[in-house]
């Protein structure tokens, strides 16, 4: 059942108080058929300036999230997928430049397309990427990633041409030494056992490596919802999402992979590099943005 979540809900709201002064509640509801689920959000949607998605098994996520797009005139982001995929385009962003890589010129190789990895890939390629591969054993995922553009391929194909790889596959040691090639980024965030050490990765020749310790969605959603509600914006589109990770990754100091998450300041800055994206991408609707944030 739903119940489980509810530690990780409540988290998260707390969060959205203490970091963006933005009051949520956590929501469970209990049922595995998404007509259901659908039906229950839209229904209890007009108590809420925008709905926040998590926890959500893929490929289910997948059509909720659409669905809600389609019918509410309001902010709708599955975290797992969307919060994750910003905080991590920042983490990529400052680890090229760690490298002296620049993303533009890179091939990204994501492994694992699962709803995070799904959405890491996508956003990549929505970012510019040279060219995005990516490698899943479930063969139901790989139709999506290719309507988005993304090769699909075997991880040895991954290791061989990417650039900067993407790990988001929940198993421990999956990548060998062996199998990391000189100047790679390597990001292998499956958390609490990495898919390859950093310090083993750097050993074996990559050019940068982290995992998924600093890797966290707290930095995303706060400051995206907080941006989409200040602009009353309708939905969080691309130009909002790139805005949210470019911001990111511009406060990460020289020495670190991403700026402090419990920073109200950082929350403050995307907020506002949010709202600004909405204004210039036509998204935002000022005589519906909330005033009393």
């Amino acid at each position: 059942g739903p119940v489980p979540s509810m530690p990780v809900m409540e988290g998260k709201a707390v969060f959205y108080h203490q970091l963006a002064n933005v009051s949520a509640m956590p929501i469970l509801i209990d049922t595995k058929d998404v007509d259901e689920f659908v039906e229950t959000v839209v229904r209890i949607s007009p108590t809420f300036g925008g709905i926040h998605l998590e926890d959500i098994s893929e490929p289910e996520c997948f059509e909720i999230e659409r669905r809600l797009i389609e019918i509410l005139p309001k902010p709708v982001m599955h975290d797992d997928v969307h919060g994750t995929a910003v905080v991590t385009l920042a983490a990529a962003l400052v680890a090229c430049r760690h490298a002296g890589l620049t993303l533009e010129e890179e091939v990204v190789g994501q492994i694992g397309l699962g709803a995070a990895g799904y959405g890491i890939a996508a956003l990549m390629a929505d970012a510019g990427a040279k060219r995005v591969i990516a490698s899943d054993p479930n063969p139901l995922s790989h139709d999506r990633a290719r309507q988005k553009g993304i090769e699909v391929a075997d991880m040895e194909t991954v290791m061989n041409e990417a650039d900067v790889v993407v790990a988001t596959t929940g198993v421990r040691g999956l990548i060998r030494p062996e199998m990391v090639r000189k100047g790679q980024v390597i990001l292998a965030l499956t958390n609490p056992y990495p898919e390859i050490d950093p310090e083993s990765a750097e050993r074996a020749g990559a050019a940068f490596a982290a995992d998924g310790t600093s890797v966290n969605n707290v930095l995303g959603y706060p400051g995206i919802f907080r941006g989409a509600l200040l602009s009353g914006a309708e939905d969080i589109n691309l130009p909002m999402k790139l805005a949210a990770a470019r911001t990111i990754a511009e406060l990460t100091r020289e020495s670190e992979l991403v700026p402090d998450a419990l920073d109200p300041n950082v929350h403050e800055r995307v907020a506002t590099a949010v709202r600004d994206a909405a204004v210039e991408s036509g998204a935002a609707r000022m005589d519906r943005a909330s005033t009393n944030l």
